[in-house]
């Protein structure tokens, strides 16, 4: 089928979907609250289900020229002792790491490009399941599919009443980006482990690196902006050097959130991104299933003779990847914040078990290699 989509939010969801669906004849409009597209944060990985999708929708080679593919992960005690070492070296596994305003600038592109209606300074307050999104000012759009793609805080999602539940860990991560390679030379993404923080280090562009420190949230001390040198070096000597230079570079602070969506669908709207499956970005894949998604959901539309048939479809053939990788995500984060300092060598430990045992391992990493589980399971669903 085809039609008109009205999209609340004009994020990567937003302009994914967008895309994808004007590409397949429908008409789209997307609703930007901001005066522009942006995003706020600094860098963002991008993995395998992901980039295909991107390679699909033909904006991926220009995106991949304004990032770095990585070659390999690791993970290092705060000496600098390397603890676990995962290869990205294969065409299945590929990861990327980019500026969150490259990736967001190259989907905005592709959506106009495809025809999409961008439109900014346009504020959504909630939705109808009859097809209708709900504006400020009191005004109604009627259409074919309604998609809340409208983060954390969706308006769309609490205007349809479905018990959904969303709500802040005391867990909160301040990112950053330095204008240089100069502590990221290799093509290798670093986490730092000492007692519950995390630093990870690693180049998003050919002359910037991307830098993210995780903290719980009661350790004031160590959430500050400006960060407090002292306070970080004494747990990770061996970055001083780095964790100067970022008390002198401008930071984002975010704390991580959950929602839990007991559906993501009713009627003629659906829930995208954030909205419906909001996480820590612990296995750097946000943006991955969300992009995931948007492509299954564009497939069902396509397959399904009317909306309210295809939607129960999408979501009944995507979820599971979903909630394993919620799951996954939250647990990476539990493990992290709660061991005690003085337990801190059981960390690597339980990460080696996840990573040596391939069940549990293909489990947490589900995502990864989505595109192969979810798109064969919607055409299931709508043959």
């Amino acid at each position: 089928m085809k039609g008109h989509a009205e999209i609340a939010g004009g994020g990567i969801g937003g302009l994914a979907l967008g895309t994808l669906l004007c590409q397949r004849g429908w008409s789209v409009r997307v609703h930007e609250r901001s005066p522009e597209i942006r995003e706020i944060g600094a860098g963002i990985y991008i993995k395998e289900n992901s980039i295909r999708v991107m390679e699909e929708a033909g904006m991926f080679a220009k995106l991949a020229e304004r990032g770095i593919r990585l070659e390999k992960a690791q993970v290092r005690d705060c000496e600098g002792k390397l603890l676990l070492e995962r290869p990205h070296n294969q065409m299945s596994a590929r990861v990327y790491v980019f500026t969150r305003q490259a990736l967001i600038e190259e989907w905005r592109d592709a959506a106009i490009s495809s025809g999409v209606d961008l439109v900014t300074n346009s504020r959504v307050v909630g939705s109808e399941p009859s097809g209708k999104l709900l504006l400020e000012g009191g005004y109604e759009i009627s259409a074919d599919l309604v998609v809340g793609c409208d983060g954390f805080s969706s308006q769309v999602r609490e205007s349809l009443k479905i018990g959904a539940t969303s709500h802040k860990l005391p867990t909160q991560i301040n990112r950053y980006l330095l204008p240089h390679r100069r502590f990221t030379q290799e093509l290798i993404t670093t986490e730092n482990y000492a007692g519950q923080r995390r630093i990870g280090v690693t180049p998003c562009a050919e002359n910037m690196s991307y830098i993210f420190l995780v903290a719980p949230i009661n350790e004031l001390i160590a959430n500050q902006i400006p960060l407090n040198v002292k306070n970080w070096v004494s747990m990770f000597p061996n970055l001083s050097e780095m964790l100067h230079e970022l008390s002198l570079t401008e930071g984002t602070s975010h704390q991580y959130c959950l929602v839990r969506c007991p559906k993501w669908q009713k009627g003629k709207v659906a829930l995208l991104g954030d909205a419906a499956t909001g996480m820590p970005p612990t296995l750097g894949q946000g943006a991955g299933l969300t992009i995931m998604n948007a492509r299954a959901l564009a497939e069902a539309l396509e397959r399904s003779p009317c909306v309210e048939v295809a939607l129960p479809k999408w979501e009944s053939a995507v979820r599971n990847v979903s909630d394993l990788t919620q799951n996954w995500a939250l647990r990476y984060d539990w493990i992290t914040r709660t061991c005690p300092p003085s337990l801190s060598w059981l960390k690597p430990l339980f990460m080696g078990t996840m990573q040596a045992v391939p069940a549990i391992n293909r489990r947490m990493r589900i995502a990864d290699r989505g595109m192969d589980l979810i798109l064969p399971k919607v055409i299931a669903a709508t043959n």
